[in-house]
């Protein structure tokens, strides 16, 4: 048995395991970050900490939408391997979502196999029946790769620089 908070994007039911959620927010603007990849909103500041903003509409190449009252930032904690020493280096991402819903309580023989979705596979880890729908868990590794893999990079490239001085 795991628990999963459930979102909607473009009217999907999406889930992401709450042992990775650290709060919702309401949606705020974030500050633009220059050259950033094109599904980066910004950045935003909660609690002291810098949190990197996925429009996950541009994440899943879907069509933007305009935000309402509805709309939240879900704040999820990434934990990748730095390095062979096996230090972590932990990434908050705020995910952008239609909708925040419910946490719930899925059970392993639930799960379902070719479930239809208007993302990537890539995304997805699995899918489980939910109320006769399909509810989608986002695989977080393939979701975040690409931007977790520069940023390791421009922090071990700085470590590196602020080595030799």
């Amino acid at each position: 048995m795991e628990n999963y908070l459930t979102f909607t994007v473009d009217n999907h039911l999406y889930a992401i395991n709450v042992k990775s959620v650290l709060e919702v927010l309401n949606l705020s603007v974030p500050t633009a970050v220059p050259c950033a990849l094109p599904y980066i909103e910004g950045l935003i500041y909660s609690r002291g900490q810098g949190i990197t903003v996925v429009n996950l509409r541009r994440r899943f190449s879907l069509p933007d939408q305009v935000a309402d009252k509805r709309t939240k930032i879900i704040v999820v904690e990434m934990r990748i391997k730095a390095d062979n020493s096996g230090n972590e280096t932990v990434i908050l991402y705020g995910l952008v979502a239609d909708s925040v819903q419910d946490v719930i309580q899925t059970y392993e023989e639930e799960k379902i196999e070719d479930a239809e979705c208007s993302i990537p596979k890539e995304f997805i880890a699995y899918a489980f029946r939910w109320n006769e729908n399909p509810l989608f868990i986002l695989d977080f590794n393939k979701l975040f790769e690409e931007h977790a893999k520069l940023n390791l990079l421009q922090t071990v490239s700085s470590s590196e620089t602020q080595n030799l001085t």
